[in-house]
């Protein structure tokens, strides 16, 4: 019986404490005041992640070429399909869909002991993209009467510094005595305990957003997390397709996660807090899958 128990917990656990998570910050929005701290949290599990990280020239391999490409087609297709049905249905998604790869991305990735060197070239591949093309692209979509000026620098500067830091000081620490480096590796149990308490600010911020801004009407808001819906179910099932057997999860990952804050921030300070409620909605639908990610790894690992 306690065997059971503890491969119970070990396959389960990490499901549920996700879950709960979200939860709890869903009720408790008032700890939005701590969300300052989630881009230093990020940056603690991503020192832990690349700590034993290699690049090599098959880093950046044709796959992660097709995701970038995905990202800039599902988004503008996207656009296409439903600027008859309204510019702010189309503007939704695609501003959710254009959000590049998640800064998180290759730490989910390392739960699932994924090929996070494949995550970060998808992330820097994607972020570079993006903060071309929005600042260039939008103005055509909102209208010419729009004065619309956001600088790719102003888009791509807190990726660089969130991405980097931990990069360049992941790779120093192997410079490292052996003795300290096996400390800091030591902190890698504590990954997921990091990744709950910033998944808890993620939750809480959200809440926060949509208890706050105006929403519109229940039925604009119920198509808009439909729409929301679908982009997630088309990312992360066309990803796969796109890394072929070998690297399906991490493309699935790639063009299926989504660096959401500064598409929220680009809708809420450009077009409206309306549009903003895509990405917003795509917050939870894409760390649900995580937590399913997750779930199958440890049941496989464990079954």
């Amino acid at each position: 019986m306690t065997s059971q128990l503890k491969s119970f917990i070990r396959i389960y656990g990490k499901v549920f404490g996700l879950l709960a998570t979200m939860a709890l910050g869903a009720f408790f929005p008032q700890a939005h005041v701590f969300s300052i701290l989630i881009q230093y949290l990020l940056m603690g599990m991503l020192f832990l992640s690349f700590l034993d990280i290699k690049f090599t020239p098959q880093t950046f391999q044709k796959s992660v070429l097709w995701v970038l490409l995905a990202n800039l087609a599902v988004a503008f297709l996207s656009y296409v399909l439903l600027i008859s049905f309204g510019s702010t249905f189309a503007l939704t998604a695609f501003m959710t869909a254009i959000a590049p790869t998640a800064i998180a991305a290759p730490v989910i990735m390392s739960f699932i002991r994924g090929e996070i060197e494949y995550v970060i070239a998808a992330v820097l591949v994607t972020n570079l993209s993006s903060a071309i093309v929005i600042p260039v692209t939008l103005p055509f979509l909102l209208g010419a009467e729009t004065q619309l000026q956001i600088s790719v620098w102003e888009v791509l500067q807190p990726v660089l510094v969130v991405m980097f830091v931990p990069l360049l000081l992941g790779q120093a620490a192997s410079y490292l005595p052996s003795a300290t480096q096996g400390f800091l590796r030591k902190g890698k149990q504590f990954s997921f305990v990091i990744w709950l308490i910033n998944l808890f600010l993620i939750s809480a911020n959200a809440s926060n957003f949509l208890r706050k801004e105006d929403a519109g009407s229940l039925s604009t808001l119920v198509v808009i997390a439909l729409i929301s819906l679908m982009l997630c179910i088309v990312n992360f099932g066309l990803g796969a397709l796109l890394g072929g057997k070998q690297n399906w999860q991490e493309a699935s990952q790639s063009l299926g996660q989504k660096n959401l804050s500064f598409v929220i921030w680009i809708a809420l300070t450009f077009i409206n807090p309306l549009v903003a409620m895509g990405p917003t909605f795509y917050i939870l639908y894409h760390h649900l899958y995580n937590s399913w990610s997750i779930y199958r790894f440890e049941k496989r690992r464990n079954g």
